[in-house]
């Protein structure tokens, strides 16, 4: 028996799902460090778990808290879907030519390595203060990741069956719908993933730097009175927007899509 075993080369198991028992170790963790520097620091300093937990009830109830939370959630809405659609698109047609790719390419590489600071900066000085100053923000910096996304999906599509959609007559939306999103879904749901995380947090970031409402305002506000239990209330409640983003919606959409694109590949 352990003869023909080893005859038969080593089994490859799958990787072990990430365990949700250390997973919550590792929050209890998180909290027990956050609660030791903050008794280091003061309160005047860092807030305390607790203090930050108890500040969330009187901020949502606050009358400035639905229309900043309004505000800002617009804004990334709108930033993440136009950058994601101008980065989609941009990137199909750079699939199909290789000479716009070339094109593209010095200014993909220049968003992706200018730093978001400069971004704001130069967004203020064009857009003043307010939504249209951070909308093209977050627009510039999630378009590059959606442009690289798609035109890595489009150049692994199969050529035979590019050319088979050519000899069959199919249309540039026809190709598009069952060819290429197809192919494309799993790599631009990712890129989603990441777009729309890092969305809430250039948004909340440009609006920290020069806006005049939303979240990143208070945050400033918070900030300069010293009121550190409501800026750390507001840190949780911008980790439980990411955490529905990610947990509730696009993650359990990335895994159904997983197990839809299983028996294709068996």
């Amino acid at each position: 028996m352990s003869g023909s075993r080893l005859g038969q080369g080593p089994v490859l198991t799958a990787p072990a799902r990430t365990s949700r028992a250390w997973s919550a170790a590792g929050v209890l963790l998180i909290l027990l460090a956050w609660h030791v520097a903050a008794r280091q620091f003061g309160p005047l300093l860092m807030a305390t778990p607790w203090d930050a937990l108890r500040a969330i009830g009187p901020l949502v109830r606050s009358p400035q808290f639905f229309a900043n939370a309004g505000v800002s959630l617009m804004r990334i809405g709108a930033g993440v879907l136009a950058g994601a659609s101008i980065g989609f698109a941009l990137g199909v047609l750079a699939g199909h030519s290789a000479r716009l790719r070339g094109l593209i390419e010095p200014l993909r590489w220049l968003l992706m390595a200018m730093p978001p600071v400069v971004v704001v900066v130069l967004a203020m000085l064009w857009f003043g203060l307010g939504s249209p100053m951070v909308i093209f923000i977050t627009t510039l910096m999630m378009a590059p990741g959606m442009y690289v996304n798609t035109v890595k999906g489009m150049l692994h599509v199969d050529r035979r069956l590019i050319e088979m959609s050519h000899v069959y007559r199919y249309g540039p939306w026809l190709r598009l719908r069952h060819l290429y999103l197809p192919a494309l879904s799993a790599p631009l749901l990712a890129a989603l993933l990441i777009a729309a995380c890092g969305g809430v947090r250039l948004v909340v970031m440009a609006e920290v730097l020069g806006a005049e409402n939303g979240v990143g305002y208070a945050l400033a506000n918070a900030r300069s009175t010293f009121d550190t239990a409501e800026l750390f209330a507001w840190v949780l409640l911008i980790l439980g927007l990411v955490a529905l983003l990610e947990f509730v919606f696009l993650q359990p959409l990335q895994r159904r899509l997983g197990r839809w694109m299983e028996p294709s590949h068996a």
